[in-house]
């Protein structure tokens, strides 16, 4: 079950112990509530000392028997390991990372790890095959979700197991009944209107979880059924123009067939014969396609963001995926074979077997066939357009701050480790990073993009409109900050090292928080005070351009920057490659402390094409379909006007040796195609205006900074299509103009 709601919050939310205690109690009667937490790494180790990075999740005690997973080796969790009082400090380990860590070693039953600096007793391990809900991580240890954590923290999802017969929707209404109580009871009382405002638009929805909960499918989900429809769109513009060359085929073997015929063979046998080809072409053509896909499936799998855990997806093809492939295999060659296998064999015997050539030209159902091809093609160049525009307006969209020639990274450090120890720490990585030539600026503070810090209530000092809506985004950011990150100054000055001790103390914000409280009066020297530190009184001290901190897509919100001695993230601007850089910054972290450690170490510009991942892969895919698509209607084109051609030579050499030029046979043949490319043209527009009105709500959701019917982009695709059908018509044409006219009078 998903928590969700609209708005400047928008996406899904978690749940807190209490919370899914009390839906635990009202699914008692018809099932069974299970919790989990979002899969992460986590420090893991032996004899106190944390060596390593596992995947580690926090479950429920009721995880393994609603899942009805029991263990290979001792035992898993059980619902008296989740009390409220903390929760036992057990773990399970998987059977992959038992096998990989220990050597399958049983002895490991009842030794002390370390998972997350805190000591966890192994109890069991888990049957082999395990490795969790989410279809793309392998899940290595659990623990009680009740260890060490404030049960009233909102970070928890919930799953539930209904009994045979209970109705979903009856389930969803009970949920949604509580949920709307412990909003109202718990959280609206304190809730900033903002807040107040996310949370009385938010609402339990219950969906099927056979396959797990699919974190990363759900993301990319819209995306993969645009591109399941394109791939759906390229098969039958394959099959269309294989239907065509096969009619080319059977034509050019006419002589053949009426010779079978002649000698005794039945219609029904010649029809057999030419679709057992037509069978063995397609079977051919999908076992190369389930071999490509060996290779397709990793380059899909490198086009997601990167991530601190493996992907664990298992993407290489199996019987489902081989049945499903012969399936459509077997319906294209009857669908697309059948029909030119019967008209073959339906040729009649009163034709004459000597070798007389007849002049011919196209039959009407490979014109159509071809226009059909054509008109298919355009809708995938104007979905690519729009997918390739909507990426580039993308990245180049103003974020406010650079990211160019910016790298970041995470200090971890051990739980404990004092605050005066760390401010030392991060002062002295930062002066350490500058004395590196190269290096122009080094500082530290909140994530810049996606997470864009934390968020809180805000009341300026003799401002009596600033209590509606008082929710700001908060970033902490140390010396150097704002130059790292390539933030803009508009008024005042930067957060310098001693305003950490300066009294009062002080703050800059945005340009929006000026605007919307101050208007045209200067923001230096208001008055500010934060909810989260109701006794300061805050001074501001500078005005910095608005930056996108929370994702391209998503609004400016009025940002208030806190200064700080250590943050999350450090952000080193320089003019050295990333690989010289990061040699220093390890360097220089461990000869400041032994006890910190570097991690997820990347340019700045990594984690802000991460935010676009989605847009990148649906303009990747659907561009490489796009031009695949037009690659096979021009061979196709080109295929039957080479077949024509070479049908027509004894008519082109009439024609010449009556006078004609060779240009005039080049234009014969050009027009002749130009009315059938202007014919699929035509169907092409028309079809791809009627597509984007029909899925004008779902297209939009993908756009940015484009119309789904941007003229530009129709007149674009339909030049660039128009020109490649015309140059794979003008190299048979050209060859049409060549011919010899006593050759060809003689041509047989």
């Amino acid at each position: 079950m998903r928590a969700s709601s609209q708005g400047d919050f928008a996406g899904e939310f978690s749940y807190s112990y209490p919370l899914f205690q009390q839906f635990s109690k009202i699914a008692s009667p018809w099932g069974e509530v299970f919790a989990t937490e979002v899969v992460g790494p986590r420090k893991f180790g032996l004899n106190g000392v944390s060596d390593q990075r596992v995947a580690g999740e926090a479950v429920s005690g009721n995880f393994f028997s609603v899942l009805k997973v029991g263990p290979i080796v001792g035992r898993v969790l059980e619902p008296q390991d989740d009390n409220v009082l903390g929760g036992n400090h057990v773990a399970v380990l998987s059977y992959a990372f038992w096998k990989r860590r220990f050597q399958s070693d049983a002895s490991v039953l009842g030794r002390t790890m370390f998972y997350d600096e805190t000591p966890y007793t192994i109890v069991g391990i888990a049957q082999p095959g395990f490795s969790g809900i989410e279809p793309e991580v392998s899940v290595d240890v659990w623990v009680p979700a009740t260890a060490g954590l404030d049960p009233n923290f909102n970070w928890l999802r919930l799953l539930a197991r209904l009994r045979d017969g209970v109705d979903p929707s009856r389930a969803q209404a009970m949920f949604e009944a509580a949920f709307r109580t412990h909003v109202a009871g718990v959280l609206l009382p304190s809730a900033s209107p903002r807040f107040k405002q996310m949370l009385e638009g938010q609402h339990i929805t219950v969906r099927p979880a056979a396959s797990g909960l699919a974190t990363t499918g759900r993301k990319y989900e819209k995306p993969l059924l645009v591109l399941f429809a394109v791939v759906g769109v390229v098969l039958l513009i394959s099959c269309a123009n294989i239907a065509n060359l096969m009619l080319a085929r059977n034509a050019a073997r006419h002589h053949e067939i009426v010779v079978r015929l002649a000698l005794g063979a039945s219609r029904t046998r010649i029809a057999w014969q030419l679709f057992t080809e037509n069978l063995t072409l397609s079977l051919l053509g999908a076992f190369v396609g389930v071999l490509l896909s060996v290779w397709g499936t990793r380059v899909l799998v490198s086009l997601l963001p990167t991530s601190p855990l493996p992907m664990a997806f298992n993407l290489q093809p199996d019987f489902v995926v081989v049945g499903f492939t012969t399936g459509v295999a077997v319906a294209t060659a009857i669908l697309f074979g059948l029909g030119p296998a019967l008209r073959a064999s339906r040729e009649k015997l009163e034709m004459t077997l000597h070798g007389g050539q007849r002049i011919i030209g196209s039959t009407w159902s490979g014109r159509l066939l071809l226009a059909g091809q054509l008109a298919l093609s355009l809708p995938l160049l104007v979905g690519a357009g729009l997918f390739v525009d909507t990426l580039h307006n993308l990245k180049s969209s103003d974020l406010g701050f650079h990211a160019e020639n910016v790298v970041t990274f995470d200090l971890s450090y051990p739980k404990g480790t004092a605050d005066d120890r760390l401010h030392q720490a991060y002062a002295e990585i930062k002066q350490r990073l500058e004395s590196h030539p190269g290096v122009i600026v080094a500082s530290y503070g909140s994530s810049v993009y996606g997470d864009g810090g934390w968020s809180g209530g805000v009341d300026v000092i003799g401002n009596p409109s600033s209590g509606k809506d008082n929710d700001v985004g908060l970033i902490s950011a140390g010396p150097g900050f704002f130059e790292a990150i390539g933030l803009g100054l508009l008024q005042g000055r930067y957060l310098r090292s001693q305003d950490q001790a300066e009294k009062p103390p002080v703050a800059v914000v945005n340009e929006s928080f000026a605007r919307h409280y101050f208007g045209s009066n200067s923001a230096i020297g208001q008055r500010i005070k934060l909810a989260f530190e109701p006794q300061v009184i805050r001074e501001i001290v500078g005005v910095v351009r608005d930056a996108k901190h929370y994702g391209v897509r998503e609004r400016v919100w009025r940002m208030v920057y806190l200064p700080t001695g250590k943050g999350d993230s450090f952000f080193v601007r320089s003019t050295l490659n990333t690989q010289l850089l990061s040699g220093a910054i390890r360097a220089d972290v461990a000869a400041s402390d032994k006890v910190l450690q570097v991690e997820e170490l990347q340019p700045l510009e990594t984690v802000v094409n991460d935010m676009i991942s989605q847009e990148r892969l649906t303009a990747l895919l659907s561009s490489a379909f796009g031009l695949l698509a037009c690659l096979i209607a021009a061979i196709g084109l080109y295929g039957v006007v080479a077949y024509g051609v070479s049908r027509r030579t004894n008519e082109f050499g009439i024609r010449m040796a009556l006078g004609a030029q060779r240009g005039d046979i080049r234009t014969l043949v050009l027009r002749q195609t130009l009315a059938v490319v202007l014919c699929g043209v035509g169907i092409g527009i028309g079809g791809s205006l009627a597509v984007v009105r029909l899925l004008s709500s779902a297209i939009n959701g993908m756009l940015y900074g484009i119309k789904p019917t941007d003229i530009s982009l129709f007149m674009g695709a339909t030049i660039s299509l128009v020109a490649i059908a015309l140059l794979a018509a003008f190299l048979p044409a050209r060859r049409a103009s060549r011919v010899d006219p006593m050759v060809a009078l003689r041509y047989e």
